[in-house]
């Protein structure tokens, strides 16, 4: 595939184990010979974010079909090894976050939220901690979770964006779903937020032997799609972000409310994008048709092209070695960040979704107009 640096059959021999580490069964033993090469695997498992789902699929293949040297299969164990670990810790601190948060209203999204929807949940590979919340409700976690942070970001004003940390552990509060694809669909995102948390009955998961507050699974279905999306269309996205999407839908489709889940999707003019992905999942990751609600499989053509973009540029465009534009002046830095994310990232999607990219261009050239003419 064109921006590749993995040959077809490693691409194949993931795919087939991450299969595997989803849905169960054995992967196929014939496409696992001698000349496998396990190294590579599992470079391209570590750039996609994938590697236990991975050693999954490894520990459910014959012996005949692994490598001799054992040694050769240590990163895959390893990685699960301390993948585990960083989940119990995850998993312990979050209980004692929403203590300390009660009464703000705050929600967990993304992450550990979608961990309990894994077949395995501590070989999901952890990233930050999300905490979604209304205006109100973030400025009083601001003043509750800051005087303890053993290090505070520069709070991202327009959009109520903080981040902190409690040693290893990141933890980030949202007062706004801000994509900066569109002021149009951020708006409309704003209106269902507030619709999501203006309802009176609540939604949990268990982490850590506690129930976490989460949105419904209407507006979860929506934020998770939402969400990589907006890596897709910027800083780049890997496997790991659409399986998180998939297998929420997997084991919540029969809670959602589907007419619902339509209209805000044709309302934000995303049903298209939400079909080919489902194609996606359904052709590349194995997931059932039933799985992925509104599932068109007209749209089945586009999926080579998206698996091509995720192995080009991996989980968070990690491939792509982006030059780092922070020891720029301020404006020169606007002007670079402007260049490549709005015309460099918004565009390289038209020959699949122009319609889209033409969208989301247009939407992210104002919002880059806005920020060169507050800075200068």
């Amino acid at each position: 595939m064109a921006g590749c640096r993995y040959s077809g059959i490693t691409v194949e021999r993931l795919l087939e184990l991450v299969r595997s580490g989803l849905h169960g069964g054995a992967p196929n033993p014939s496409l696992f010979t001698e000349d496998t090469d396990w190294e590579s695997l599992y470079r391209l498992a570590h750039d996609q974010t994938v590697v236990c789902l991975a050693s999954e699929g490894i520990d459910r293949l014959p012996s005949s079909s692994l490598p001799k040297d054992e040694t050769r299969l240590d990163p895959f164990v390893g990685d699960t090894l301390m993948t585990a670990s960083r989940n119990s810790l995850l998993n312990s601190f979050i209980p004692k976050l929403f203590h300390r948060l009660e009464g703000t209203g705050a929600v967990l999204v993304k992450g550990q939220s979608l961990a309990p929807f894994y077949p395995s949940p501590m070989k999901r590979q952890p990233g930050d901690i999300d905490i979604l919340l209304m205006d109100e409700g973030y400025q009083e976690a601001k003043k509750l979770l800051l005087p303890k942070a053993s290090k505070v970001e520069e709070e991202v004003v327009e959009i109520l964006h903080q981040g902190l940390f409690y040693g290893s552990v990141e933890v980030e509060l949202h007062g706004r779903i801000s994509t900066g694809m569109s002021r149009k669909l951020d708006k409309k995102l704003l209106t269902i937020q507030k619709r999501m948390f203006s309802r009176p009955e609540r939604t949990f998961v268990e982490i850590g032997g506690e129930d976490i507050p989460v949105p419904d699974q209407n507006f979860n279905a929506l934020y998770i799609f939402i969400h990589f999306l907006q890596h897709y269309w910027s800083s780049g996205l890997g496997l790991r972000q659409i399986v998180d999407w998939a297998v929420f839908l997997r084991k919540n489709n029969t809670l959602i409310d589907l007419q619902a889940l339509k209209s805000d999707l044709e309302d934000l003019s995303l049903m298209r994008l939400w079909r080919s992905f489902g194609c996606f999942a359904v052709e590349y990751l194995g997931f059932s048709k039933r799985d992925i609600p509104f599932y068109d499989g007209k749209y089945s053509g586009k999926g080579e092209k998206i698996l091509s973009y995720l192995l080009s540029v991996g989980n968070f465009g990690k491939l792509e070695g982006r030059k780092d534009n922070s020891d720029m002046p301020v404006l020169l830095r606007k002007m670079d960040s402007f260049r490549r994310k709005v015309a460099g990232d918004r565009l390289r999607h038209f020959g699949i979704f122009p319609g889209e990219s033409l969208r989301f261009f247009f939407g992210a050239f104002g919002y880059g107009i806005k920020r060169l003419t507050d800075t200068i």
